[in-house]
């Protein structure tokens, strides 16, 4: 059983690094913002978390999760979809092969290419603009990929058993993740903004995976920077993701 979890892993991650559109947004997209906002804004400051960032150095987190959100949520969202339109669901359940393993690996994954776009990020990063890791938080940071990649990718099946076709997967996505990113820390820091607008963004699990994940960058702080409001805002989101998978899901249109 563990032998054909594996494999299925590897078949659907090879999958996904053959299809050009998982290709774009999960890698390629962020590796370009990140490399021209630091180009244009070279040693400039920001205002985040309370403190005074380089540009890079709150940027490169910030644009990790987005890549974890388009590996993870989006691509899960329109591959489910896709899937389930073609008939590919109803004919995987006629094999012997246990549907728990087949979709199990979808999601394994998502997970495990998101987390990969996000170390190659960071690959890139580090030598080229400076950006730094602290070992101290290196544990927190970890964990919250971890998490924050779970719980996208329980809503991205949630959000797929929502959507009636194939053509509603991408509307639906952008709708539910692009207006959340802009009042979540991906693109502006939260420090400026109003305080209804942040509490507004503490509804949702993105500002939770952002906080969590950006803190863990900032120089200077002290502690492990775990923090157990975010994670468990992100457990619970997790949970409300699979419960809505769980009773929602379909196999067929």
């Amino acid at each position: 059983m563990i032998a054909l979890t594996q494999q299925w892993v590897t078949t659907r991650m090879r999958l996904t690094l053959r299809n050009p559109r998982a290709l774009v947004f999960t890698f390629a997209f962020p590796l370009i913002l990140i490399v021209l906002f630091s180009a244009l804004n070279g040693n400039a400051e920001v205002d985040a978390y309370g403190e005074k960032i380089r540009f890079a150095q709150f940027y490169t987190p910030a644009i990790a999760i987005f890549s974890l959100v388009a590996a993870c949520y989006t691509s899960l969202i329109l591959g489910i979809s896709t899937a389930r339109d073609q008939g590919l669901f109803k004919r995987v359940r006629a094999t012997p092969l246990p549907m728990g393993i087949y979709l199990g690996s979808w999601v394994t994954g998502a997970m495990l290419t998101g987390i990969g776009a996000v170390v190659l990020l960071f690959v890139v990063s580090v030598p080229a603009f400076g950006v730094d890791i602290y070992a101290r938080t290196l544990p927190a940071a970890l964990l919250t990929l971890v998490l924050g990649a779970a719980c996208l990718s329980s809503l991205g099946v949630a959000v797929s058993s929502l959507v009636k076709n194939a053509e509603q997967a991408m509307p639906v996505a952008q709708l539910t993740f692009l207006p959340i990113s802009f009042i979540s820390g991906i693109w502006f820091p939260l420090d400026g903004a109003p305080d209804w607008l942040v509490k507004v963004s503490h509804f949702f699990p993105l500002s939770h995976i952002v906080n969590a994940f950006g803190s863990c960058f900032v120089p200077g702080t002290s502690g492990s920077q775990l923090h157990g409001s975010d994670l468990l805002a992100i457990a619970i989101w997790t949970a409300v993701g699979l419960f809505v998978a769980v009773r929602r899901f379909r196999f067929e249109p």
